[in-house]
């Protein structure tokens, strides 16, 4: 006689996909079930974009508070979003007006983001969804999971224009967020801290600075990717000494990580 698991094996999924989407489901679902890093949850997000119809997608670590408030994004794992996007979202409070995260943060879920905007009413949410179109995330998917005992839960965005069926893959996307929220619990940090104002003062361009010295780079070397002089970029890293009162590059990017500096790995290594 056959044991009787837990969690059933879900048929439902792929009711919906053709042979060929089963297949990529299949190749996904097993580089997901290895994902120990958030390196390697990146690059399970880049094999779904190569093979389903999203060309916008995101991951990342959300800090809860008491009764499951919101209290900042501890780790965010780009593949495909724009980078301005993300500065905006982030330095703008834009979860506290998104549709689709507050409703993920009340009650996680799969949203779908079509369903979810249309039950928007006020001037600041319908502001949200006309600006994010701006930025062609027009339609997509947002499934997240909670562990109330960490105070961290996870989300993963798959979005893209007008045109993309989000309602087919909704079951798919859900069950690959189940996966990936255990990989990224695992390499959690337990005391991620949450956003400060004082990081909120930094601009778009400070942001991007602290991000690549965070991976390694020398002034020179962030001058030749963003097309200034070393100078330009020693300009800038006083401006965040002043802001973070710190007096290092590594003092710098620490206290920007200890107050929740959105952490872009998805920058592309120029040099």
């Amino acid at each position: 006689m056959a044991r009787s698991f837990k969690n059933p094996f879900p048929s439902q999924l792929f009711e919906k996909l053709s042979k060929q989407e089963c297949q990529h489901a299949l190749e996904v679902f097993h580089y997901a079930a290895q994902a120990e890093t958030s390196e390697d949850v990146r690059d399970v997000l880049i094999r779904f974009q190569g093979l389903f119809p999203f060309d916008r997608l995101l991951g990342g670590l959300a800090r809860l508070g008491p009764g499951g408030t919101f209290e900042g994004f501890t780790n965010v794992i780009n593949v495909s979003y724009p980078d301005e996007w993300l500065y905006l979202y982030w330095k703008n409070g834009y979860a506290n007006v998104d549709p689709v995260f507050q409703a993920a943060s009340r009650s996680p879920s799969t949203q779908i983001w079509k369903q979810t905007y249309q039950q928007a009413t006020s001037k600041e949410e319908l502001d949200f969804i006309e600006t994010a179109r701006g930025f062609g995330l027009a339609d997509g998917i947002t499934t997240s999971s909670v562990d109330p005992t960490c105070g961290l839960a996870t989300f993963y965005s798959f979005a893209g224009g007008e045109d993309i069926d989000a309602e087919r893959y909704a079951q798919l996307v859900e069950y690959l967020g189940h996966h990936l929220h255990l990989a990224l619990m695992r390499t959690a940090r337990k005391n991620a801290p949450s956003t400060e104002k004082c990081v909120k003062e930094l601009s778009p361009r400070e942001v991007t600075i602290l991000n690549w010295i965070k991976n390694g780079k020398t002034n020179w070397e962030v001058g030749q990717i963003l097309g200034v002089t070393e100078r330009t970029v020693r300009f800038h890293l006083a401006s965040i000494f002043s802001k973070l009162d710190v007096t290092s590059r590594s003092q710098a990017v620490a206290t920007a990580m200890e107050h929740g500096l959105p952490v872009l790995h998805g920058l592309p290594s120029a040099i």
